[in-house]
C-alpha cells in the first residue's frame, strides 16, 4: 500500500537580487515524482543542494509546494497537513543539538509529544529513552550535558513519542562520527523491524544510505533522476550522475 506519493511537485525560493534588480526565482525541487510504501525504507541521496532537504521539508509541511500533489494514506496534504493526520509523519534533523530545546531537560522534551498524544507522561519517558538506548536517569539532563549520539536519541525518541506513520530522516547521521553513525543507523534499523516504520532517510552519504533502504532514488539539481530497488542503483546504475556519486564513494573508501 503507497502510504506517501509525491506528483510533479515543485518548490520554489525568492533569491535576493542585486541593487535595483527585481528578486528571482529559484527552483529547488522541480516537478519531483516518488512514493513510499508502508513499511518499506525509500533512500533520498545527492550532493548538497541538489534539493533533497527541501523535498524533505515540502512533504511535512515546512516548506510549501508551489505546483504538484502530495498525498498520505490517501489525504491530499499538499496545502497543509489536517490536524488528525499530522502526527502521523515525523522529522528527524541533522543537528541533534539545535533540535533540541537548550533549556529544556530531556525528560520534558519527551513527555512534551506523549503528552499531545496521550493527555500524560506516566513512564512513558522512561520506555521511550530505554527504547532508543539513552539511560532514563538521564532525563534530568539538559542537551548541553549530553554528547551528539545521545542528543540524536533523544531526537528520534521524541519523533516516536507521537507514534508515527512515517518517519523522515533528514541527514540525520551526518553530523556525527563514523563509530556513533554506526549506532544510530542499527537504532533505526531496530526500531523499524520493532515498530514497522516507514522512513524516507535522506542523505548524501549512497554508503550510509546503502545500509538502510530498500529503494533508492537518487536527486539532481532538484530532479529526480533516477531510483529503483537499492541492489539496481548500486549495481548497475542507469544515470551518469548515479555512476558518478558511486566512483566518488569508492575513491573515498
Amino acid at each position: 500500500m503507497t502510504l506517501l506519493s509525491v506528483e510533479e511537485v515543485w518548490t520554489t525560493f525568492k533569491a535576493p537580487g542585486g541593487r535595483g534588480l527585481r528578486r528571482r526565482e529559484i527552483q529547488a525541487v522541480a516537478g519531483v515524482d516518488l512514493t513510499v510504501t508502508a513499511g518499506e525504507t525509500v533512500g533520498l541521496v545527492g550532493e548538497s543542494g541538489s534539493g533533497k532537504s527541501t523535498l524533505a521539508r515540502t512533504i511535512v509541511g515546512l516548506e510549501r509546494a508551489r505546483r504538484g500533489r502530495i498525498t498520505f494514506d490517501g489525504a491530499d496534504v499538499t496545502r497543509g497537513w489536517p490536524r488528525g493526520l499530522r502526527r502521523n509523519v515525523q522529522m528527524v534533523f541533522q543537528d541533534p543539538r539545535s533540535s533540541l530545546n537548550p533549556r529544556m531537560r530531556i525528560g520534558d522534551i519527551v513527555a512534551e509529544g506523549l503528552r499531545a498524544q496521550r493527555g500524560s507522561a506516566s513512564d512513558d519517558v522512561a520506555k521511550l529513552l530505554e527504547q532508543v538506548g539513552v539511560d532514563p536517569a538521564l532525563a534530568g539532563r539538559r542537551p548541553a550535558e549530553l554528547s551528539g549520539g545521545q542528543c540524536q536519541r533523544v531526537a528520534i525518541a521524541r519523533a516516536l513519542a507521537l507514534r508515527p506513520r512515517l518517519l523522515v530522516c533528514d541527514e540525520a547521521v551526518s553530523a556525527l562520527d563514523v563509530s556513533v553513525q554506526a549506532q544510530i543507523l542499527a537504532l533505526l534499523a531496530d526500531l523499524r523491524t520493532e515498530l514497522g516504520l516507514t522512513m524516507l532517510f535522506i542523505s548524501h552519504d549512497l554508503g550510509v544510505v546503502r545500509q538502510l533502504a530498500d529503494r533508492v532514488a537518487v536527486m539532481y539539481r532538484g530532479r529526480i533522476v533516477e531510483q529503483g530497488p537499492a541492489e539496481q542503483v548500486y549495481e548497475e546504475p542507469s544515470h551518469e550522475y548515479t555512476r558518478s556519486l558511486l566512483a566518488s564513494a569508492l575513491e573515498l573508501d
